[in-house]
């Protein structure tokens, strides 16, 4: 490996997409890393995101890049089906993988991915970036500095417009839950990581999940198609510290949207959101909190460090979602993941989260998705 770390980004659309409008602003603020590689399933296509991007190589499929010498890490920005097949291509060649989330299409996708790198002695990441989000890294510290006292309740609520009524053709593949792309998969998955990274894991839950659009309209064509991922899921338990917690996650929701996590302690409490935000991982979170004798919540400062202060630059244009901007968050997210990563290679330990930890969120949502059991293990 050289000096800087060599990425080969699969994905890399260069007119809008995930990875262009991402990870490519992302690496490009990043000292120890470089663009070496791009690759959309056309070699026009990813010759001209080389050329867009500062590239050296481009490759119409994914055999050509995770076999490129020049390559150390994979980056794997498409779209969920994809991820299982795309990794472990990766994983065999013997590269370091960086997957977005849902890491597989399924738990034993999932697992398969996790044996294969562990084997392999690779380092991985999964991109849970709402861990990295410098909000919620805050609440965790201060959770450990005993901010709140001991935490007796949690309250999460996630109001999103995804998984409603009307979908694009392109985006028609979530609508089928064995695509591992629902709500409950991709917005479930992020929201619920973020609360189980700020207050640890649950012991025990009881969950409900409901399709409540059983038919969708395709934009462009007003066709009518059936649809069985589900859109609703709530969430109420005790985790192992003993707090009570509850979750509720409203897909299709058409105003009022916004996202809200509240730590109540013996203490104090601590409130993390933003109304209008797309969920915990790529919103600009407002931080607030109050200590006894203070009654009323005010907004906290983030120190020095948690944010990386990136700047977009020329890449606010692509946008992963039809007439949503990138909001700045979400690169300093995937920053600070990366940040991470690095970290991890050149140390030789094991980066968070890795594929093993998105194996136990998949795992977890299972359990939700089953209704809950006796204890949430």
């Amino acid at each position: 490996m050289s000096n800087r770390i060599r990425v080969g980004l699969l994905g890399a659309n260069p007119d809008k997409g995930w990875g262009s409008s991402v990870h490519v602003p992302a690496i490009a603020c990043l000292e120890g890393f470089e663009l070496a590689a791009v690759a959309t399933t056309r070699i026009e296509s990813a010759s001209r995101a080389a050329e867009a991007f500062g590239a050296r190589h481009a490759f119409g499929d994914v055999e050509g890049l995770v076999s490129d010498p020049e390559v150390d890490l994979v980056v794997i920005a498409v779209k969920a089906p994809d991820h299982h097949a795309a990794a472990m291509a990766a994983l065999e060649a013997g590269k370091h993988v960086y997957c977005e989330w849902p890491l597989a299409a399924n738990s034993a996708q999932a697992a398969e991915m996790a044996a294969t790198a562990e084997a392999r002695g690779v380092r991985t990441m999964v991109g849970l970036q709402a861990r990295s989000a410098p909000a919620l890294r805050r609440i965790r510290d201060l959770l450990r500095e005993g901010y709140v006292g001991r935490p007796i309740a949690v309250r999460m609520n996630c109001a999103l417009p995804g998984g409603g009524a009307r979908r694009s053709r392109e985006g028609l593949y979530v609508i089928d839950k064995a695509n591992g792309a629902s709500p409950l998969a991709i917005q479930g998955g992020h929201a619920i990581d973020a609360l189980r990274f700020c207050v640890g894991e649950w012991a025990d839950f009881s969950s409900l999940v409901a399709n409540q659009f059983p038919e969708i309209e395709v934009i462009e064509t007003g066709e009518h198609l059936p649809k069985d991922a589900p859109d609703q899921i709530a969430v109420s338990g005790v985790l192992a510290s003993g707090a009570v917690a509850t979750v509720q996650i409203t897909g299709g929701t058409v105003a009022g949207h916004g996202i809200s996590l509240d730590i109540f302690g013996t203490e104090g409490t601590l409130s993390a959101g933003w109304d209008g935000g797309l969920n915990f991982q790529m919103s600009e979170l407002r931080l607030r909190g109050a200590r006894l004798p203070q009654r009323t919540l005010e907004e906290l400062a983030i120190p020095e460090g948690y944010d990386p202060g990136v700047v977009l630059a020329d890449f606010t244009g692509r946008s992963p979602y039809p007439g949503i901007a990138v909001p700045r968050a979400t690169v300093a997210n995937v920053v600070n993941l990366y940040r991470d990563l690095e970290r991890a290679i050149r140390s030789g330990v094991t980066p968070s989260p890795s594929f093993a930890d998105g194996l136990s969120l998949h795992r977890l949502l299972d359990r939700i998705e089953a209704g809950g059991a006796d204890r949430a293990g």
